[in-house]
């Protein structure tokens, strides 16, 4: 049964500005809950005395995971359209206990399976 705490995940990519990281980090909020992953919702940070509009945190999600089993495989099939679109995109995922970096290389041959293995361990208490 996965963790019920939340898990932030923080995209970073050195090819985006921070309005397309954003735009990009709220279409993977989409997509993860289209697939029923779990509640996500954008970060927020403490906003500063005299600041406007909404306090979020760019590139940064907070997921509260829902089901069980089979979740890092669901995860990592959300997340492999965005890896081919941006190679150069690093996704990490932290919770108070630990946290986990995947890649594009994650992705690749063996190295699927290993992350899949990862994050498998990652998502359970």
């Amino acid at each position: 049964m996965p963790n019920s705490g939340n898990v932030f995940l923080k995209l970073q990519c050195a090819e985006l500005d921070d309005s397309r990281l954003q735009s990009l980090t709220l279409d993977l909020a989409k997509s993860l809950r289209d697939e029923n992953i779990g509640v996500v919702k954008r970060a927020e940070t403490p906003p500063n005395i005299g600041d406007k509009g909404d306090p979020i945190t760019i590139g940064t999600i907070v997921m509260t995971l829902i089901g069980s089993g089979g979740l890092a495989i669901k995860f990592l099939d959300v997340m492999k359209p965005y890896f081919e679109r941006k190679p150069k995109l690093v996704l990490k995922l932290n919770r108070p206990d630990k946290s986990v970096e995947v890649t594009a290389e994650s992705l690749s041959g063996r190295q699927l399976r290993e992350t899949s293995e990862l994050l498998n361990r990652f998502f359970e208490d």
